[in-house]
């Protein structure tokens, strides 16, 4: 595999001045809403946030010296009108509070692909529409950008019909510190697809799935619950850490011949062609529309169930309770 340098992109590259006399529109101030609209104000650009409600967060807004106005309002106003609304709730926001509003030339800016993939919204022609996705939740956003670092991001162009729309995403990506680190040329399909295929296999899946069916073995052979909660939870963040930014080798030679040993021996055993075969199938329920047809059915009545049963569960919490209160003193 090789990575072409054309499609990567770093903060001495760009420059902000394609964007620094535009006015960008947050519509939505949540997870990643908050977090860019923190970055892009201390970045020294105008910024505007644009809110269904302001009951919740107006406190937030005021503390933070951040001008707030209705959707509609802020979405007539802007040049850069950046939809940062839940993935569920962008088909109406967009099509009753922003679409009549926007403008020719105007800049429509998503951090998902999620619903141009699927075809959910459709977006006037005389339009650029970009994505810049930080490959980090929006408190991480933050939180790097105030340590003078940033969390990396995907960009992509939908429609570019100023010409300048790819300048437009890496000069946002700058602005919310993602391009001090690297900003990536994707697309939209691409990034909706290895996102959504990252969380159900690993992130929100996979990871959360065999901590709780590991636990469950443990606590019903009768093994004591804190002691199953630190080796198969406590200790993930620890091996985590050993591999997240020197790789897989330098965690094998970090560990005792006897973790490494059980580790490729027992994880080939679980991990098998079986288990290849499923993460195929996930990915494929991704690509033909199957899990967004499920969720657009299910999101209304999708609701989180552990593995573990209620008894298990509640020790578990019990002991993670226990234990941050002990600290916390």
């Amino acid at each position: 595999m090789s990575i072409n340098n054309n499609t990567l992109f770093f903060d001495k590259d760009i420059s902000l001045s394609i964007i620094k006399n535009k006015k960008i529109g947050i519509i939505g101030y949540g997870n990643q809403g908050r977090a860019q609209a923190l970055n892009l104000r201390d970045s020294g650009l105008s910024i505007k946030v644009g809110v269904r409600s302001v009951d919740s967060i107006k406190k937030d807004l005021l503390e933070n010296d951040i001008v707030y106005d209705s959707i509609e309002d802020v979405s007539s106003w802007a040049d850069i009108i950046c939809v940062l609304v839940s993935d569920a709730s962008i088909p109406e926001v967009f099509n009753s509070k922003i679409k009549d509003n926007l403008k020719e030339n105007d800049t429509v800016l998503f951090s998902h692909g999620y619903n141009i993939t699927y075809n959910l919204i459709q977006l006037p022609e005389n339009v650029d529409v970009i994505m810049v996705a930080p490959s980090g939740g929006g408190q991480m956003v933050r939180d790097e950008y105030k340590k003078d670092r940033g969390v990396p991001a995907l960009l992509a162009i939908n429609q570019n019909y100023s010409g300048g729309a790819l300048d437009i995403a890496k000069a946002y990506s700058k602005a919310i510190g993602s391009a001090r680190i690297c900003s990536f040329l994707s697309t939209f399909k691409e990034e909706t697809e290895t996102d959504l295929f990252g969380e159900q296999a690993l992130l929100t899946g996979g990871i959360p799935m065999m901590i709780e069916k590991s636990l469950k073995v443990l606590l019903e052979e009768g093994y004591s619950p804190i002691v199953a909660w630190f080796v198969c939870y406590y200790e993930i963040k620890m091996i985590v850490d050993l591999f997240h930014e020197k790789g897989f080798d330098y965690l094998y030679n970090a560990i005792s011949d006897t973790a490494r040993y059980g580790g490729l021996k027992s994880g080939n055993y679980l991990i098998d062609d079986e288990y290849e075969n499923k993460l195929k199938n996930v990915l494929n329920e991704i690509k033909n529309g199957k899990f967004a047809k499920d969720l657009e059915t299910n999101v209304d009545t999708l609701k989180y169930k552990s593995s573990i049963d209620s008894k298990s569960s509640d020790e578990i919490s019990k002991i993670m309770s226990v234990l941050f209160e002990k600290k916390g003193k």
